[in-house]
């Protein structure tokens, strides 16, 4: 209890309003203590969830309203606010991750990077802070392309207050060099902060497993654009060790941060505070629920129900994609206490905010196997993956076993047929997994990249995309009038539609 109250008083600091007290810390004349480093390291890892004072602000915008009605996971007939499931754009929506990230989240953690650089004895938070900063800037990237990144929140350290637009490749490669270099930088003799560390509680072996992992992620993404660096990187992360079960995945722990006492679990995880997922605003959509019945997914119970609480399989049904208030008097089931919702085990405030599973990283290894990057057993690890896919899910409540994750890999077994075919079916398990968790951007990427699984898009009146599944989310519009820099990056990538293709997207 005494630690909890320890960060959560440092938090109460911090968390008042989004950039409060940077100036105070950047100019102490004193050399920086370990204390405000841990909570600079507490606040950066909860700025990855959301943002301050703000809970419908951020991930929620970018991973709920776009990616995961994009994606076909979720579904809402409101579409005047949940955009993505008919492809329309709406500024505020659309840039919230980026207008959100900068001032917040990215110029945290290059705050936090400059101060751990000063002494040697807190590499271990400087190390933490780069792969935070990774992360952060994976999803921004993935998100919108060129993004503000090699001087980026670098306004008060280096008065750069219009950061230039750096090429995606070129982001690319220098966040595989962060992971590599900060994971092999991390020191067992020197400071760790394992009250402050919400992801791994300060276990630095779990560090290096998880930035290998993210590295993975990250080689395998560049599969269409830059072979050769991929399988290079590939192999270089699954060679220094990648996650070795369900406790190694990649998460920021919410019920170590007295999350029900803060604002930023709300931009995650379904709107906890405000009941989103326990009315009829944004609820599951067909494809996910139908796919998870074909399959005899163990997972549907766990994350679905209807609005009375009921959780029978055989009742669960989802709103199909692009349905709106007129066209769903004209389905056969028209009250949508009858669609399936979030269960409500799925938007408890402590629930962990999952970034990256283990599971995940079974399934790229199966991959990159396939691709002859790597050797070992791609069989073993697709199935690996399915088991921990089925087990993660009591993370939110769930009373799965291992003779239900065995039935669900026994019931979908990897293909014996060519590699599409294979890439098809570890696809599908990498879009069921990061749906069930919530974490519809992946999945959106995961999409991009691979094109599986095969999804038919919507076609609703006065869309964006002339019916096609959008590639990225547009640029603030306020960009435009206030970093001359966007230009350029506009020109060097193609017009900011929902439609031009990131670098990595071929």
């Amino acid at each position: 209890m005494k630690y909890k109250i320890f960060v959560l008083l440092g938090l109460m600091t911090f968390l008042g309003s989004c950039t409060k007290d940077f100036e105070e810390v950047n100019v102490n004349p004193n050399a920086p203590a370990i204390v405000p480093l841990d909570y600079l390291l507490s606040q950066s890892a909860l700025l990855l969830a959301g943002s301050a004072g703000d809970p419908g602000y951020k991930s929620w915008r970018a991973n709920f309203i776009y990616a995961g009605c994009i994606m076909q996971q979720m579904a809402s007939v409101e579409v005047g606010f949940y955009r993505g499931t008919v492809y329309t754009f709406q500024g505020d929506l659309s840039a919230a991750y980026f207008e959100s990230s900068y001032p917040n989240s990215i110029k945290n953690l290059v705050n936090l990077i400059d101060l751990a650089s000063k002494d040697a004895k807190d590499v271990n938070v400087l190390s933490m802070a780069r792969i935070l900063r990774v992360v952060e800037t994976s999803f921004l990237t993935d998100l919108y392309g060129d993004v503000p990144y090699s001087e980026a929140g670098k306004g008060f350290i280096s008065k750069i207050n219009s950061p230039k637009y750096d090429p995606q490749q070129a982001i690319y490669m220098d966040m595989l060099k962060e992971l590599d270099e900060a994971s092999k930088a991390f020191n067992p003799a020197s400071y760790k902060p394992t009250t402050a560390d919400f992801v791994y509680g300060g276990d630095l072996d779990k560090w290096k497993r998880g930035a290998n992992s993210l590295m993975l992620r990250i080689a395998m993404r560049m599969q269409k654009a830059d072979a050769t660096n991929a399988q290079a990187w590939a192999k270089k992360a699954i060679d220094a060790g990648i996650m070795a079960s369900n406790d190694d995945s990649f998460t920021i722990k919410m019920d170590k941060t007295g999350a029900g006492n803060n604002s930023n679990a709300n931009s995650w995880n379904l709107g906890a505070g405000r009941k989103i997922a326990d009315g009829n605003n944004i609820q599951w959509a067909k494809t996910f629920i139908d796919m998870m019945k074909a399959r005899k997914d163990p997972r549907l119970p766990v994350v679905a129900a209807l609005k009375n609480g009921d959780r029978s399989v055989d009742k669960q049904i989802g709103i199909p994609s692009g349905t709106d208030a007129t066209t769903l008097t004209s389905l056969p089931e028209k009250n949508l206490d009858n669609y399936s919702r979030a269960a409500p085990n799925m938007y408890v405030l402590s629930n962990p905010y999952f970034i990256m599973t283990y599971a995940e990283s079974q399934l790229l290894k199966a991959e990159a196997i396939e691709r002859g990057w790597a050797t070992g057993d791609a069989k073993a690890a697709f199935e690996a993956g399915q088991v921990a896919a089925i087990l993660q899910l009591n993370a939110y409540g769930g009373t799965l076993t291992d003779a239900d994750a065995k039935a669900y890999s026994a019931a979908n077994p990897y293909p014996s047929g060519t590699l599409d075919a294979k890439l098809e079916a570890i696809q599908t398990e990498n879009w069921l997994i990061n749906g069930s968790v919530l974490n519809h951007m992946e999945a959106w990427a995961d999409w991009r990249r691979t094109g599986f699984p095969k999804l038919v898009p919507v076609n609703y009146p006065g869309n964006e995309t002339n019916g096609q599944i959008p590639r990225r989310l547009r640029y603030p519009q306020s960009e435009v009038g206030v970093n001359e820099n966007i230009t350029e990056a506009i020109t060097r990538q193609g017009g900011d539609t929902f439609m031009t293709k990131i670098w990595w997207d071929k």
